[in-house]
């Protein structure tokens, strides 16, 4: 748990990548009656999709002053087993889809997801695969910020971070916590729950049977007795 807890989302919003991301609808689908010139057909049909939206993405790169040997480009495609209502977002394993011996890679990768999404036993490849939609992101990496190191200061929490104690509600029985100032607490140290850390902007509860300790990045881990 990030000591900044309170602010995490904006901070990974604020270290992010810069990425772009255009959409193109298809329609494609190959059943085990489908011959090999249907399936290089279809490969055409999504490699075409990819080069149309390659050039809108870094478009949008080159508006933002970047050259397009800065930017990363991941092809994908939206996938399911025909006669399915929802399909899955799968980053292709293939920067360019060459001809029908591509087909194989698109859909292995499509059956992992699906597994791993669902379950081994729920993939259904008799039915057909169909794409019904082409994807194209470019990113360019940004600068990540460097996260400081605190020195350790050992277990025992300092004797100003203790604000004394409030009643816990706990499984259906109060107990006394200990409550401490987030802020006051330093790398090395350990609480033992039932206990409350308490900030401006967030509250860490440590239940009873639990304790936590804080690394020299200010994370705090939590970990059973």
């Amino acid at each position: 748990m990030p000591a900044w807890a309170a602010g995490f989302s904006a901070f990974g919003c604020a270290t992010a990548d810069f990425e772009y991301r255009y959409d193109k609808s298809v329609d494609i689908g190959i059943n085990e009656k489908s011959t090999t010139e249907d399936i290089t057909a279809a490969t055409t049909t999504l490699q075409s999709a990819w080069n149309e939206l390659r050039i809108k993405v870094l478009e949008e790169f080159r508006i933002n002053g970047f050259k397009d040997e800065e930017v990363t480009l991941t092809p994908g495609y939206s996938m399911q087993y025909l006669g399915q209502l929802n399909d899955l977002e799968i980053d292709s394993p293939v920067a360019e889809l060459s001809g029908a011996e591509d087909w194989d890679d698109l859909v292995q990768s499509f059956n992992d997801t699906y597994a791993r999404v669902y379950a081994d036993a729920a993939r259904s490849p008799e039915l057909g695969y169909g794409i019904t939609g082409a994807i194209m992101r470019g990113s360019v990496e940004t600068k990540k910020p460097n996260i400081p190191e605190e020195p350790e200061a050992g277990p025992t929490p300092p004797p100003e971070s203790r604000l004394g104690t409030r009643p816990f509600y706990y499984e259906k029985e109060w107990v006394d916590a200990a409550i401490y100032h987030m802020e006051k607490l330093k790398p090395g140290n350990e609480i033992k729950g039932p206990a409350v850390i308490e900030s401006d902007a967030t509250t860490y509860v440590i239940p009873p049977g639990f304790q936590t300790f804080l690394d020299v990045n200010r994370l705090f881990h939590l970990i059973e007795c």
